[in-house]
């Protein structure tokens, strides 16, 4: 069992649970918690749910375990508008410590919650998860600085995709219901060395415009996540 800070992506961890950050007011707009709404949208789906329940409140963990890896919301603040508070940080962690094992967690990776839309100094952070989570001795701990350069598997699939080039842009629309132009500078965009990643795809601009929006980003990752558990495409009508 092992205690590691890793410069990366946390979605590309193998561990059996992963945290997300998570206001008490149902939204998941910035930073990681959208990069989960977007992987996980059942999960965003219940957790907006209980946070229109008001069951939700700073300081608190809502785990979602009908996925893997199984997703851990640490609710660090109370309205996504306004910084997260270091106490509701440190009941969190206290709580994760008292209970993962009644989860039956025996690896976890966190981000360093807090630091970035949370409004809270980086070494400030890092200091309270060291003071928790480095003296545990019976289960493996990523905690990830994040690097928007590194791919997950989702851009490896887009970029298979586009290498390959087994589907037109009037192909892909069909599949994914983003239009073929779209699909014309998402394809140049992945073919640009300088695109590394889902981050970096998301923020390609061209023309002082980004060339993907909020909605035709749900679709691709919507369409990315079921091509990937399928496969194959047996006929290029999926969706």
């Amino acid at each position: 069992m092992a205690y590691k800070e890793i410069k990366g992506n946390i979605f590309n961890s193998k561990a059996m649970a992963v945290v997300n950050t998570v206001n008490c007011v149902g939204a998941m707009g910035k930073g990681i918690a959208l990069d989960f709404k977007l992987r996980f949208p059942e999960m965003f789906k219940e957790y907006q749910k209980i946070c229109f329940r008001r069951m939700l409140k700073p300081g608190q963990i809502l785990p979602y375990t009908k996925t893997k890896p199984i997703i851990l919301n640490f609710a660090i603040k109370d309205d996504w508008k306004d910084p997260s508070k270091v106490e509701w940080i440190e009941e969190t962690l206290q709580k994760f410590v008292d209970n993962y094992h009644n989860l039956g967690i025996s690896s976890v990776a966190f981000p360093w919650m807090g630091a970035m839309n949370g409004g809270i100094p980086l070494e400030t952070i890092k200091s309270l998860t060291r003071k928790y989570l480095s003296v545990l001795e019976d289960i493996d701990i990523e905690v990830y600085d994040f690097d928007p350069d590194v791919p997950c598997v989702l851009y490896d699939t887009l970029k298979e995709i586009v290498d390959k080039n087994e589907f037109s842009p009037s192909e892909l629309e069909d599949m994914s219901q983003i239009k073929a132009r779209y699909w014309i500078k998402i394809i140049a965009a992945v073919q640009d060395i300088n695109t590394k990643s889902i981050n970096n795809l998301c923020h390609y601009i061209v023309d002082g415009k980004r060339i993907i929006g909020k909605t035709n980003i749900e679709r691709l990752f919507l369409f990315l996540t079921k091509f990937k558990e399928r496969k194959v495409f047996f006929n290029k009508q999926l969706f």
